[in-house]
This record gives structure tokens, C-alpha cells and sequence, in this order.
């Protein structure tokens, strides 16, 4: 069953990572004016920004794959690079800041509590992961299990890259 969650743990990650960084470098200056609107970093450090951070999901998305000891700290990575993610949410919803988070590439939808709830299955995802990393080695992976391990992390994946387009879709709707 570890085998199994760790699979699927690895999947949505890479997935997810794979594609928030292809989306930030093929529209980087969407992905800086997004970091300018927000006004957290420093001045002067947006052009790192806008490099630094794909290059760490890429790196992320990869790391996860390698055996443990490494896999469990890119977990752990990964789930500290992804509650630094919230907190900026956060702090952009306290403040009252009406910019989109461009976690995907463009979007016209401003930061909400459904970006933040994103996040945090994000870390519950990297913590499994991380748990599952550490264990002892399970046994080997089934194919019927795998599949399934493999479609529901898919599933998880589009709904993740999604919320953009199912908070327009829910709000629309009201």
C-alpha cells in the first residue's frame, strides 16, 4: 500500500510542479508583473525570482523520483515551498490585494481562500509523500495497482492545476 501512495504522491508533484514551472517560463512576464502586483519581494529581486522559482519546482518535480534519503527531503522541500506559497496568499487575502496568483500561467482570477485550500492539500500531498519516502522500502508494485495509483494522482493533478477554472466555473454560477 506505501509502495502505492508514494506513486501516487510522486505523480501529482511532478505533475503539478512540471507544470506551474512551464507555465511561469513561457509567460515570465505575466509571472513578474504578478510578482510586482503583489509587493512582497524586495526591490530588484523580481528578475530572480521569476527564474528561481520554476527552476525549484522542476527541481521538485524531479527529486521526488530519487531513492530515499533524497525523495524524503525533496518532500520535505517541497512542502515547505509550498506553505511558503500559502502564506503569501494569505497575507495577499489580508491585505486586501486584488492581483491573480499566476500559479498556472495568466489568470483573471484574484487570490481566494480556494488557492489557499490548493496549497494545503498540496502540503498533505508532499507530507504523505515524505512519510511514504521514509519508510522501509514496501514490496513491488503491482500493475493494476499502479494504474490506479497513476489516474487518481492525474485526477488529483487536474483538479489542483484547475482552481483557477473552477472558481470562474462556481462563482459564474451564483
Amino acid at each position: 500500500m506505501t509502495a502505492y501512495l508514494l506513486l501516487g504522491c510522486r505523480a501529482v508533484i511532478a505533475v503539478v510542479f512540471a507544470r506551474s514551472a512551464l507555465a511561469k517560463l513561457r509567460a515570465r512576464r505575466d509571472f513578474a508583473s504578478a510578482l510586482r502586483a503583489m509587493a512582497l519581494l524586495p526591490p530588484g529581486t523580481t528578475g530572480a525570482a521569476v527564474i528561481g522559482v520554476p527552476a525549484a519546482e522542476v527541481a521538485l518535480a524531479l527529486l521526488v523520483w530519487t531513492p530515499a534519503p533524497l525523495a524524503t527531503w525533496a518532500f520535505a522541500a517541497t512542502a515547505g515551498l509550498v506553505a511558503l506559497f500559502a502564506a503569501v496568499l494569505v497575507v495577499l487575502l489580508r491585505r486586501g490585494t486584488d492581483v491573480s496568483c499566476s500559479c498556472f500561467g495568466a489568470s483573471g482570477v484574484p487570490v481566494g481562500g480556494a488557492h489557499v485550500v490548493r496549497n494545503l492539500v498540496l502540503i498533505a500531498i508532499a507530507v504523505t509523500g515524505l512519510v511514504a519516502s521514509a519508510l522501509p522500502a514496501p514490496g513491488g508494485l503491482g500493475a493494476a495497482g499502479a494504474v490506479v495509483a497513476l489516474l487518481a494522482a492525474g485526477f488529483a493533478s487536474v483538479l489542483i492545476i484547475a482552481t483557477d477554472t473552477l472558481v470562474e466555473l462556481f462563482s459564474a454560477a451564483r
